[in-house]
Order: C-alpha cells, then sequence, then structure tokens
C-alpha cells in the first residue's frame, strides 16, 4: 500500500513537471503580445489564484487557515515567489542555458540540505538518480561562454529557494488542507510580492495585448492551479527528495515543445541528456523502495 502511494505521489510530481514545461510556449505567446517577464509572473499567479478562489468558493471549500497555517502559506510563498524573480534577475548577467542548468541543480541541493539539517539518510538509488539527473540537465543546457559571478550566484539562488520550498513544504502542517486552498494563497500571496517587486523595478506591462493576458491566464491554468496543486499532492505522498528528482521532468518538456513545435533540431546532445532523466526517473518510480523517501523518515515540523 506504502509503495503504491508513493508512486502514485511520483506520478503527480511528474504531471506537474509536464505542466510547468509548458510554460515557455505559453510565456513566448505572452512576451510576444507585449508582456515581459515580470509581467507574466505576476500575471500568472494573479489569474491562478482567481482560478482557484473561484474553484473554491462554488465548492464551498473555506479559505481560512489557523494562524499557524496561514504563516506556513506565507513562509512557503516567500521562497516560491522569490525563485523566479532571482532567475530572472540572472539573465541580466549570464545566458540563459547557463542560468537555466544552475537552477535546475536543486535536487542536488534539496539532498544535501536535507542531510545537513534533518540527517536524512538517503538510499544508493537516490544518489545515483541525482548524479543522472545532474548530468541529464548539463547535457541538455549549453552554459555560454558569459559566467558573470554575480549573475551566477542568482541563478544558483533560485535553486536554493526553491529547494527550501520543498523541504518547507513537505516539513510543514498542511498535509490535511485542501490541496487547492494551499494552491490559492500561495498563488495570492506570490502575485502581491512579484507585483510589488516588479512595481518598484518598473518592471510591469500594462499595455500588452489581450492575446497576452489569454497566454498569462493559460499559465495561471495549467502551470500555476494544476501543476501546484499536482506537485503539492505528489510531494506529500513520495517524499521531497523524489519530488525534487522528478520535478526535472519540466525542462525535458520544455525541450520537447521546442522540437515539437518550434522545430528545433534534436542532437546528441539533447538525446542523451533527456535519456539519462528518463533513466534517472524510471530508476525512482520503478524501483522498490527498501527505506522511505528522505523527507517521509521521523517528521520534523518548521515549528
Amino acid at each position: 500500500m506504502k509503495e503504491n502511494s508513493e508512486r502514485a505521489g511520483a506520478l503527480c510530481v511528474i504531471a506537474s513537471a509536464v505542466l510547468f514545461g509548458l510554460m515557455p510556449l505559453l510565456a513566448k505567446i505572452a512576451y510576444a503580445d507585449g508582456a515581459n517577464a515580470s509581467t507574466a509572473a505576476f500575471g500568472r499567479f494573479l489569474t491562478g489564484s482567481a482560478m482557484a478562489f473561484a474553484y473554491l468558493k462554488y465548492k464551498g471549500v473555506p479559505l481560512r487557515l489557523g494562524r499557524r497555517r496561514m504563516g506556513e502559506i506565507a513562509f512557503l510563498s516567500v521562497f516560491y515567489a522569490l525563485t523566479p524573480v532571482l532567475l530572472y534577475l540572472s539573465y541580466g548577467f549570464i545566458g540563459s542555458g547557463l542560468a537555466t542548468t544552475l537552477h535546475f541543480t536543486y535536487p542536488v541541493a534539496v539532498m544535501c540540505l536535507m542531510g545537513l539539517f534533518f540527517r536524512a539518510r538517503f538510499t544508493l538509488r537516490q544518489v545515483i538518480c541525482v548524479a543522472l539527473c545532474a548530468a541529464g540537465i548539463f547535457l541538455l543546457y549549453r552554459p555560454g561562454r558569459n559566467a558573470d559571478g554575480f549573475g551566477m550566484a542568482l541563478a544558483a539562488a533560485s535553486g536554493l529557494f526553491y529547494a527550501g520550498y520543498i523541504i518547507a513544504l513537505g516539513r510543514s502542517h498542511l498535509r490535511e488542507v485542501e490541496i487547492f486552498v494551499i494552491t490559492f494563497w500561495i498563488s495570492l500571496f506570490s502575485a502581491l510580492m512579484i507585483g510589488a517587486f516588479a512595481a518598484l523595478t518598473g518592471g510591469l506591462a500594462w499595455s500588452q495585448s489581450a492575446a497576452a493576458w489569454a497566454a498569462e491566464a493559460g499559465l495561471g491554468l495549467l502551470a500555476t492551479v494544476l501543476a501546484l496543486a499536482f506537485f503539492q499532492k505528489g510531494l506529500f505522498l513520495c517524499g521531497e527528495v523524489k519530488a525534487s528528482l522528478l520535478s526535472t521532468f519540466e525542462p525535458l518538456t520544455s525541450i520537447a515543445v521546442g522540437l515539437a513545435v518550434y522545430g528545433e533540431p534534436m542532437t546528441p546532445r539533447l538525446a542523451a541528456g533527456m535519456a539519462l532523466i528518463l533513466l534517472s526517473s524510471a530508476l525512482l518510480v520503478l524501483g522498490r523502495s527498501r527505506a522511505r523517501s528522505a523527507g517521509d523518515g521521523v517528521k520534523k515540523s518548521l515549528s
């Protein structure tokens, strides 16, 4: 039974990663019609929170949570909102390939932080999967020549903050909370924080067209409401380390969309990177667990 629930969780995380992987496709539509990175992120979370709110009201699910749980969600939202902000800022200093490569080292960060702060122990299978994922991500993206230290620090920090979000979510008291309630509050807080940051830096582009808003609404539904809900459910079932590793289906999906929609060429490097990530995921999902995923052991809260 436990193994079945872990596999169900793994499939939920993969589903969320596939939805997150559609972001570049919709973001390109928004950018072509007047949006920029800050506006697209703000619009994504704003429309996502509105959709989650409408769904919860329709189902009659209360939004109010206790002070402790609201505090945890606010804490999670800081980590979640800072992730895209830091990544977008890094693009101004280094190439997107290098930035994305550094960001997607977060499975390694999750494992290191779990071991350092929670004394988590890992199976040989998990260590091998982390190595396969890291190698696969490196092959998917070309680092480029621009290697500004500050930009690299920003990109690495985006991955570190996302790792913090994953661990904090897994260690929170939110497992019994309706998934879409968590999604609503995280989306709303993220919209407010990203909107405030963009307004202070002059990054909001209000002159975007209706097509851009429609693309952002698509991002809100697919890459926010549904993707966040699947990820939260999956993480609660399969643990932080496995969830972070399976999330690397996101860049794999983005590459596949580029190949299918934009006719981008398939190279041996891309094929090798995709194969390594798929192999890592197969080992995680199909392999029999001898020990619970790190994050499913002795539960330690953030309190």
